[in-house]
């Protein structure tokens, strides 16, 4: 029947192949009761669900019982599922059928129809959100506000697109203009109003002196006349307009423009601090301005009178002329430097930036003084090498510092235990020469140990209020004997000076070390002079920071020394005397002395001409006066009770416990911190602790400190092989590594008194 009414169809034999028919396109669907009576509907459901909006495919469902809920009460269900459903009862006529799908087909179409005018409108609105997003002109809608007399009062806006805000300075955001501005301009709500009420378009160049901007606007009345909506279009032309305001006003005041512009120019060439001037390539000037008589002392006439490589410096005028001949044949600016002979003699460094004129016979030049900028070059590379030598050596002063304490720990052993043989007097008359001479070697040792740690800053420091003439005095005995018949010494102190805050032992030591190092310089004889002056520091110099100092000066007539040599004078182990005549220590210890009491050493020397070393200390304040006791007696006691040992190193532990032992003492030894506080905690009740300070795991510092808690009171000595403070109680004393017995015994009584 489909077939002879010109109808093309396609059969289904099932709901999935409908499905896919449908997903090809169709216009309706003829579908019989029976075939969705049983059949699961959901793949047919999903897919008219799926369906766009402009869609709604109808049904033609062929029925025994018609659509009446009454007489056929599955067609609910067929309604809900398939939507929209035509039902068509048999038998029927074939007219009918035929009209029915006919019927279908036109609704379809009507459907298609929609689709396209549907696509065409929404073209049509992107097409206008990307012009109106997009365009650089700002536009707007805005609602006008009228009062009751039909005035123009606000006006509201409706839309607006990107461009508005940078065009109009503000963001509306559907807000009233007087929210916005509320000292907005009275004549544009009249511009607007007029164009809202009569529906005449109008264009102005007009400003608000509120926003400070001025458009070119463009309106015209939209939409229904009586919701007095209008469209603006406008154009942010503040810059043009601000040029124009300025060229009217340059035009209205063009002579005087050009008298301030002259006036300004000679200001500029007259009050300039560079060096400016106007000259030719055949080497004269035509002009010169006052800075070059500031800078350089030479009158106008003189510069004028003479070609300008007569003023340069012989090394500087052939590159000079040079790069000025370049600069003609390029016809492109150059800089370069030299130096320019001054009035009185000198030279100066000054910088030029040089420009062809137009003309090709002449050029430009400004000229800069550099002197102070290499000044402070000058300054800049000192500081830059003193950060170098400071870096350096405090490098070698982390290295030897640890070499050190390294070392200390293997002289201990060594010292206490020859000092033990040598005092029970064991072995002939000849071993015991022997083990004097062998300890003799360890003191030296230990004096050489002592300098390391003084140059590494670690020497530990007893600082002290001073008074330096009289420790120098007391030293010039010392000092002359060592010095020698053919050496002249000479002390010049200042009177009433003030006092140095030093380590009186330590001062002596330096001292002495630079007259040894004084008398090494005069092999043939001098003269060694000690000065003691008070200094104050006002500006930084390298080494030295603002304040004030005792200065120790020590100064001879000997060889002297080169610049490299005095450069490396105070390096460890550095040393001119050959092999076998010098640690190269001297100077070295007297520098780690000086900047360890935050003072200086400085050397001046030349070549033939002797050396001057100064000792700068700063002066001492608030610090307690040197105090001289004599050593008190050891005295030997027995049977003192029992000594907690603690030392991680083997050899040093057995040599002071057998110091210990010697005193009377029974001694407990641990090889760690960790292994004494497991004997305290397991019932050892020493009478004394004894302790190295740095050892793997716990310190000697937390030991003392962890058994405060088990053994209050118990008195505590701890043995460092250093100044490595850090940790440690000031109240707990200390020995420092290595020690004999008598310093060892005088440490313990000390401790416990």
């Amino acid at each position: 029947m489909l077939a002879e009414a010109h109808l093309e169809t396609a059969v289904c034999p099932s709901l999935s192949h409908l499905v896919a028919e449908l997903d090809r396109g169709a216009a309706l669907v003829i579908v019989t009761e029976e075939a969705i009576a049983t059949s699961d509907l959901s793949a047919l459901s999903e897919w008219l669900g799926a369906q766009e909006e402009w869609s709604d495919l109808p049904f033609i469902l062929l029925t025994s019982r018609g659509g009446g809920l009454e007489r056929n009460p599955a067609a609910a269900r067929h309604l809900e599922v398939l939507g929209n459903v035509t039902f068509l009862e048999r038998p029927f006529h074939p007219t009918t059928l035929i009209s029915i799908v006919r019927s279908a087909v036109r609704a379809r179409r009507r459907q298609y129809d929609a689709r396209a005018r549907l696509i065409a409108l929404q073209d049509s609105e992107a097409r206008y959100r990307t012009l109106f997003e997009n365009i650089e002109v700002g536009f707007c809608i805005i609602d006008m506000i009228f009062d009751d007399a039909g005035h123009p009062v606000d006006y509201r806006f409706i839309e607006a697109n990107p461009a508005f805000e940078r065009q109009a300075g503000f963001q509306p955001a559907g807000r009233r203009v007087r929210e916005v501005v509320p000292e907005h301009e009275r004549h544009w709500f009249d511009f607007y109003g007029k164009i809202a009420t009569t529906g005449v378009p109008g264009r102005i160049e007009e400003g608000s002196a509120t926003l400070a901007r001025w458009w070119d606007v463009h309106a015209f009345r939209v939409g229904d006349p009586a919701s007095h909506r209008v469209a603006v279009l406008f154009n942010d032309i503040t810059a043009r307009r601000n040029a124009e305001l300025r060229l009217q006003e340059m035009n209205e005041t063009l002579e005087a423009q050009v008298a301030a512009r002259s006036a300004e120019r000679d200001r500029l060439w007259n009050l300039s601090q560079d060096m400016l001037a106007r000259a030719d390539y055949s080497g004269m000037m035509s002009a010169v301005s006052p800075a070059w008589n500031w800078v350089l002392g030479w009158s106008t006439e003189e510069l004028l009178s003479r070609g300008y490589a007569t003023f340069m410096h012989p090394e500087d005028e052939p590159p000079t002329l040079t790069a000025i001949e370049t600069m003609a044949h390029t016809g492109r600016p150059t800089r370069f430097e030299n130096r320019i002979a001054t009035r009185d003699g000198d030279w100066k460094w000054i910088e030029w930036t040089v420009a062809p004129e137009p003309d090709g016979a002449n050029f430009i030049a400004v000229g800069r003084d550099l002197s102070h900028a290499k000044a402070r070059e000058s300054q800049l590379h000192a500081a830059q090498e003193a950060l170098r030598q400071s870096q350096k050596m405090e490098a070698m002063g982390s290295l030897t510092g640890g070499v050190a304490h390294d070392f200390n720990n293997l002289l201990t052993p060594i010292v206490g235990s020859l000092d033990l043989l040598l005092r029970k007097g064991l072995g002939s008359e000849r071993e015991q020469r022997l083990i004097d001479g062998a300890l003799q070697s360890a003191e030296r040792a230990r004096t050489l140990v002592q300098r390391l740690l003084a140059f590494a800053r670690r020497q530990p420091l007893q600082p002290i209020s001073v008074d330096v003439p009289q420790l120098v005095q007391g030293m010039l005995d010392l000092i002359g004997s060592t010095l020698g018949p053919t050496i002249a010494l000479t002390l010049e102190a200042a009177p009433e000076l003030p006092l140095a805050k030093a380590d009186a032992n330590q001062l002596e030591m330096a001292l002495l070390n630079l007259a040894v190092n004084a008398r090494d310089a005069m092999p043939d004889g001098g003269t060694l002079t000690i000065g003691v002056t008070h200094e104050s520091v006002r500006e930084p110099r390298p080494g030295l920071s603002r304040g004030h100092y005792i200065r120790i000066g020590v100064q001879d007539t000997g060889t002297g020394m080169d610049e490299e040599t005095r450069a490396r004078a105070v390096e460890p182990f550095f040393s001119t005397k050959g092999i076998g005549k010098g640690t190269g220590l001297g100077l070295s210890m007297v520098h780690g002395l000086a900047a360890q009491l935050g003072g200086a050493l400085t050397i001046d020397s030349e070549v033939g001409k002797g050396t001057a070393v100064a000792l700068w200390l700063r002066v001492g304040h608030d610090l307690p006066d040197a105090e001289r006791r004599p050593a008190q007696a050891i005295e030997r006691r027995d049977a003192r009770g029992v000594v907690l040992l603690v030392d991680d190193e083997d050899l040093v532990r057995m040599s002071t416990a057998h110091m210990l032992s010697d005193f009377g003492y029974d001694v407990v030894e641990a090889g760690s911190g960790e292994t004494a506080l497991q004997m305290m905690r397991e019932g050892l009740a020493p009478n004394l602790l004894v302790t190295d300070h740095l050892m793997a795991g716990m310190t000697g510092a937390q030991l003392v400190a962890a058994l405060k808690d088990i053994r209050p009171g118990l008195p505590a000595l701890i043995v460092s092989g250093y100044a490595e403070a850090e940790g440690i109680d000031p109240a707990v004393p200390r020995i420092t590594k290595p020690f004999r017995s008598s310093e060892l015994a005088e440490a313990l009584s000390d401790v416990l008194k």
